[in-house]
Order: C-alpha cells, then sequence, then structure tokens
C-alpha cells in the first residue's frame, strides 16, 4: 500500500512539474537578464521535460526511468536555489538558497527512489513470469 501511495505521489509531482515546467519554460525564456536568471528558466524547462519523460517511463515500469528521474531530481535541486539568488531584490543570505534547494533535494530522493522501486519489482517480476 505505501508503495501505491509513493507511486502515485511521485506520478503526479512529475507529471505537475512537467506541465507547468515546459509551460513556464517557454512563457518565460526571454525574461532572464543575468546568465543565472536564464539559467534557472533553461533549468524550469528542462525538468518539465524530464519530468514527462520520467512520468512515462515510470508508467511504463521503463529500467531508463530511473536515469531520467536522477537527471530531473538533479534539476530540481539547482533550480529554487539558483532562483533565490538570481531574483533577490537584496543580498539574499545563502542559507535560503540552499534550504531552498535541500528542500527539493529531499522530496525529489523519493522520487528516485520510488523509480528505483518500481523498475526493481518490474524486473523481479519479469524474471519469474
Amino acid at each position: 500500500m505505501g508503495r501505491k501511495i509513493a507511486f502515485g505521489l511521485s506520478l503526479a509531482l512529475l507529471l505537475f512539474t512537467g506541465v507547468v515546467g515546459i509551460y513556464n519554460g517557454v512563457n518565460e525564456r526571454s525574461t532572464g537578464a543575468t546568465s543565472l536568471q536564464k539559467s534557472v528558466t533553461v533549468g524550469v524547462f528542462l525538468y518539465g521535460l524530464l519530468g514527462l519523460v520520467s512520468a512515462y517511463a515510470l508508467v511504463r515500469r521503463r529500467r531508463w526511468s530511473v536515469g531520467t528521474v536522477a537527471a530531473w531530481a538533479l534539476v530540481i535541486t539547482y533550480v529554487p536555489g539558483a532562483a533565490v539568488i538570481a531574483y533577490a531584490e537584496e543580498a539574499s543570505p545563502i542559507g535560503s538558497a540552499i534550504l531552498a534547494s535541500a528542500s527539493s533535494a529531499l522530496i525529489a530522493m523519493g522520487v528516485v527512489w520510488t523509480a528505483r522501486v518500481r523498475t526493481h519489482a518490474s524486473d523481479s517480476h519479469r524474471s519469474t513470469v
């Protein structure tokens, strides 16, 4: 039961970040004034794309979903911390950026774990059939 809940939450998160990331990445592509702001926009689009690809792969129980989810996790960890620094009105404390990225990393680790468990269970099921 717990793995089904983790799968449902992970899938919802990948789909949500996928749709929102692509939408925002396309609509905000010309808004970045600095290199860091532009990297945030590219990161948002990238986690959107990786989120949708990963959601598909996870539903299909593809082994490569672990790799795409791990790439999504790296980008989803980078973007919040970089955004805190890039879009701050004043010099923001570095702790805010670290906290933003660390929080995202914890959630992303849960999605990576779900992808590993789901594809591992798929492999053991195939070997017994």
